[in-house]
């Protein structure tokens, strides 16, 4: 237990995260989001993630649409945009910018 003593006085951005990437108990992670434009409506941004796995406070200015976030597990899972855009409903330029988001985050 000595070992761990110096560890407990460092500030938690100073601390190593041990988790996986996209890790959102660690300081660094950044809330998944996207900017589209869905329907006839203005571009505006969207949260990726489920809202309850996202707390930071920078992410509440984004919005949460079911789709968007449907489409968005399925394009990690490897569909294509046509097929997300069929399946959803969501634009097909709305699919092509969240299946190119997936494409980035599983790299």
């Amino acid at each position: 237990m000595r070992l761990l003593a110096p560890l407990a006085g460092l500030p938690a951005l100073a601390r190593r995260c041990s988790h996986t990437a996209g890790c959102n108990r660690c300081p660094e992670y950044v809330c998944p989001h996207v900017s589209l434009a869905l329907g006839d409506g203005p571009e505006r941004t969207y949260r990726l993630d489920d809202p309850s796995s996202c707390s930071r406070p920078y992410a509440a200015h984004a919005a949460y649409d079911p789709r968007v976030h449907l489409a968005y597990i399925l394009a990690q899972q490897g569909h294509d945009a046509h097929w997300l855009s069929r399946f959803t409903g969501l634009p097909l330029a709305a699919a092509r910018r969240i299946a190119a988001t997936a494409a980035l985050s599983r790299t």
